[in-house]
């Protein structure tokens, strides 16, 4: 039997969660266009005959966290290199940059296999990948390059086969039926989290977070439907009336799109309540980000 741990890390944007995804034949990550939407490491597993990988999502390498928020992304990503068998970096077609720069860096000091997977190769034509293949090659550590297009999953089944060959033998890390170690609760404020990235402009999304407040399975009151209370925290109160919007209609646009997403997920009707409440400086509120999961040092 083969079982291990695979770190995907990568520079922001370049699709990490959306590669996850493609990997699982699950959407357990959120996505959007914009960069660091991913907060947390996710755990995402996938078992089949005589292999179990399981993919530690990290959030997008930054060169210099700027608040306590940022120092729990960044140390997320080291924790992730730390526990892997394989390291997958996620770079993509068009462009390098510092970030990426600095990230290899880094990588060229771990012990652990790399493999580099170019994503996006959906966006460029096929002869312009051989000069990006050969632009990585010189860096002379990486064990493979494979192109990928995760949004399409084409590369995927081939980038699976290769990753299962570099794990170890030993007997599964997991349980075999599961997909990851996040509760629903964790996997509803996300949803919401990944809602708000798409339908806000640049600014609202990284000042909001979202906490669970309420989960009852079943709800007598609400025809059986699971009862959800969330609570949307914002910076300031001007970004608390751009996002309930004109009479809520903003809010309630976040809600259908949220509730839709939700019970594809757990599989079953629920009732979603948001709310939105002002807390000042929460990237910076220690005690507030441990009561929201996030580690700060």
């Amino acid at each position: 039997y083969i079982a291990g741990k695979v770190a995907l890390v990568g520079s922001p944007n370049t699709g990490k969660s959306t590669l996850l995804n493609a990997l699982l034949e699950f959407k357990l990550a959120i996505t959007s266009r914009r960069p660091h939407t991913s907060r947390h490491r996710l755990l995402g597993v996938r078992s089949g005959s005589g292999y179990q990988v399981a993919f530690l999502d990290t959030p997008g390498f930054m060169r210099k966290p700027k608040d306590l928020l940022d120092r729990h992304m960044h140390s997320r990503l080291r924790d992730a290199l730390d526990e892997a068998d394989l390291i997958i970096l996620v770079v993509e077609t068009g462009h390098r940059d510092p970030i990426e720069e600095r990230l290899i860096h880094l990588l060229r000091e771990s012990t652990q296999p790399t493999i580099l997977v170019i994503n996006k190769i959906d966006l460029i034509r096929k002869p312009s990948i051989l000069p990006i293949i050969e632009r990585y090659m010189a860096y002379g550590f990486f064990q493979e390059i494979i192109p990928v297009s995760a949004k399409s999953t084409d590369g995927t089944d081939i980038l699976l086969e290769r990753i299962i060959s570099y794990l170890p033998r030993r007997s599964e890390i997991y349980a075999l039926d599961t997909l990851t170690d996040r509760p629903e609760r964790f996997l509803v404020e996300e949803i919401v989290l990944e809602q708000l990235f798409r339908l806000y402009g640049q600014e609202i999304p990284y000042d909001t977070a979202v906490e669970v407040q309420d989960f009852v399975e079943g709800h007598a009151t609400d025809g059986g439907k699971d009862l959800i209370r969330v609570l949307i925290y914002v910076n300031k109160a001007s970004q608390k009336r751009i996002l309930i919007g004109h009479k809520g209609n903003a809010l309630k646009q976040v809600g259908m799109e949220s509730r839709r997403h939700i019970e594809v997920m757990l599989d079953r009707p629920v009732f979603l309540e948001l709310w939105v409440k002002v807390r000042n400086d929460w990237r910076q509120d220690q005690e507030f980000l441990r009561e929201l999961g996030y580690q700060t040092v």
